[in-house]
């Protein structure tokens, strides 16, 4: 059981207790699955942290992670740097490095 932040949920993560507004009317209760709206719906509604089932992320792991995989992705493309539509596919590449992470 971890608590994190909405920024930090992801769609097909677990609720490990219910989420309630400020009245203490449950809105999703304990194994709800997350989906991408129901994130965008929680921080409409000013909610800002969950809990769910697992365990907490290790932050530090994911960032180093994510260091090599854009030395990786820079590596790769170190020979096209001047090409316009491979720097575009590359930023497209970043970006779903990134999400993903």
């Amino acid at each position: 059981m971890q608590d994190v932040t909405l920024e930090r949920a992801r769609a097909g993560m677990k609720l490990a207790r219910p989420v309630t507004n400020k009245r203490g009317i449950i809105l999703y209760g304990v194994g709800a699955v997350l989906t991408a709206d129901i994130i965008a719906r929680l921080s409409e509604m000013g909610i800002d942290q969950i809990t769910v089932d697992g365990n907490p992320p290790n932050t530090a792991d994911e960032q180093e992670s994510l260091r090599l995989q854009v030395k990786e992705l820079n590596a790769r493309f170190r020979y096209v740097e001047g090409d316009p539509l491979m720097g575009k596919i590359k930023n497209l590449i970043l970006k779903h490095v990134k999400e993903r992470v």
